[in-house]
């Protein structure tokens, strides 16, 4: 169950890194390449060619702030240039400062840019939009617009209309497009470097992230080099971290075209709906910038929730979070809920925990009985399997007696790993000595030694030696050998935890405790 629950980690925390930007004349091969028609009627995600150019004493930024988020928008394409959220450090520093989840990067464009199709298709990159409406400072209920119109040369009007709530973290947006022959479609991008954020890297960027025709889809950044694309009902969709979301949802229920792509450094997504609007029909969309925080992400109503990937065993892990939540009110400290949760999971698993453990005594107790009819039958399979089995029918013992109440128990052990793997709540929650509940234990005691940083993973160790005492205790059936390859168990699993997350590791550390002073119990009543 570890090494699975191990791989599963292992995958997620670490994913698969971005590649670096590729080298320049591969660059400009792949703008060339771009940059030609699709045989596609509307080609998707090409390198867009801008409205116009910018004119630099035209500049202005525009900074918006509410209770939950300080946001700086451009008026060059209407777009967000940086986006910080307050509640939330970048390191697990008290004076770190707040973690900024949207910021400039070179060849990265802006995000809630618009693109409309042609060949090539055309952007509002460098386009220089007129505001109305200044700086805002949101709090509570209140709430502020912010509306950006912009002309090309061409002459077609856009405009993209803003609206925020000081005490909330979804941003209201309109679209619309004037001055076409047409009624195109306006894609709306979103863009991200594709880097882990955070000072520890601890926010792993998980890729594209949508929810189409009630599906969920997630595409690493692999995937979306070679380039992605959904049609359908899109419910949201947007780029993931560990614990963070930047995503759109579209208001209404109609199809969707919803495609991914890299060029040049950047990931950039294109949304737009399907079939075209009618004139002068505006777009409209929901806008979430925030923490993976599953109340926040329920109350959207949009299934956004599902951004967080519990696993095959979800419906398990989502329980003893909300037990989690619960018991955090009282003791504001989710090292104590962690130990109060695996008490409460250990009291509930008591019965089958004793049922395997008396089995397994009993298979102990005929171990003599089944190596003197296996040296009699030795020659005799057939013989030697039908002696052994009315051993166990005349002891009244099942062979699978020990292993059956553990396998029941698999699902809960694997929904309680993602339970506490993936919420936002254990990131830079402290808990004694340890600074952060989702970052290993030996980063809180670090130490340098030739360059290096190391620390002093106590809590491992102590989960290290309780695994070791409960291994010795447990009755085992096997032979010699078997034993001491059980009794190795410890140091392995004790070298694959230094990696875990603390709180994993706290679950694990109590949950032997328990079971030794189980087995204890069971072995006096024994005998």
């Amino acid at each position: 169950m570890i090494l699975i629950a191990y791989q599963e980690w292992v995958a997620r925390q670490y994913g698969t890194p971005p590649s670096p930007p590729p080298p320049q004349g591969e660059k400009a091969k792949e703008v060339e390449k771009s940059a030609a028609p699709s045989p596609k009627a509307q080609p998707v995600l090409q390198e867009a060619k801008p409205m116009a150019r910018p004119r630099q004493e035209s500049m202005q930024e525009v900074r918006v702030e509410t209770d939950h988020y300080v946001a700086l928008f451009t008026n060059q394409g209407a777009r967000l240039k940086s986006f910080t959220l307050k509640h939330y450090r970048t390191s697990v520093g008290e004076k770190s400062p707040p973690f900024e989840m949207i910021s400039p990067t070179p060849g990265v464009p802006y995000p809630l840019g618009i693109q409309l199709p042609g060949t090539p298709p055309l952007t509002d990159e460098a386009l220089i939009y007129s505001i109305q409406g200044g700086n805002l400072k949101l709090t509570g209920d209140s709430k502020g617009k912010l509306i950006f119109q912009g002309q090309s040369p061409a002459g077609v009007k856009l405009t993209k209309e803003f609206t925020f709530s000081g005490s909330t973290y979804p941003i209201q947006l309109e679209l619309s497009v004037e001055g076409t022959d047409k009624n195109p479609s306006p894609g709306l991008l979103l863009s991200s470097d594709g880097n882990n954020k955070g000072a520890a890297q601890d926010a792993v960027f998980e890729g594209l992230l949508a929810l189409v025709n009630n599906k969920i889809k997630r595409e690493p950044t692999e995937e979306i080099k070679n380039g992605k694309e959904f049609s359908g009902p899109v419910s949201w969709a947007g780029f993931g971290y560990t614990y963070f979301l930047f995503a759109l949802l579209p208001e209404s229920g109609a199809q969707q075209r919803l495609a991914v792509k890299q060029i040049g450094p950047a990931l950039v997504m294109d949304l737009a709906a399907q079939p075209e609007p009618k004139a002068g029909e505006k777009s409209r969309y929901t806008l979430f910038i925030g923490p993976k925080d599953l109340d926040t992400l329920k109350a959207m109503e949009k299934g956004l929730e599902r951004s967080i990937d519990f696993g095959y065993f979800g419906f398990v892990s989502v329980p003893f979070l909300y037990v989690v939540h619960f018991s955090n009110r009282f003791t504001g400290n989710y090292g104590i809920d962690i130990i109060l949760l695996t008490i409460l999971i250990k009291l509930i698993m008591a019965p089958l925990t004793h049922k395997s453990f008396v089995s397994m005594k009993r298979m102990q107790k005929l171990q003599p009985q089944m190596e003197r009819i296996k040296e009699k039958f030795k020659d005799d399979k057939e013989k030697m399997n039908k002696e052994i089995m009315e051993l166990y029918r005349r002891n009244k013992v099942n062979p699978l007696g020990g292993c059956l109440p553990m396998l029941l128990q698999f699902p809960v052990f694997i929904g309680l790993y993602n339970a506490l793997l993936t919420p936002i709540e254990l990131r830079h929650a402290p808990f004694m000595w340890i600074n952060d509940l989702s970052r290993p234990d030996w980063e809180s005691l670090p130490f340098t030694l030739g360059g290096w940083t190391l620390g002093v993973p106590i809590l491992t160790l102590l989960m290290g030696a309780s695994m070791f005492v409960q291994q010795w205790m447990t009755p085992s059936a096997g032979d010699p050998n078997q034993r001491r390859m059980m009794l190795m168990m410890p140091v392995i699993f004790t070298a694959m935890f230094v990696t875990f997350p603390a709180g994993l590791t706290i679950y694990w550390l109590v949950n032997n405790i328990l079971s030794i002073a189980q087995q204890y119990l069971t072995n006096r009543m024994d005998r």
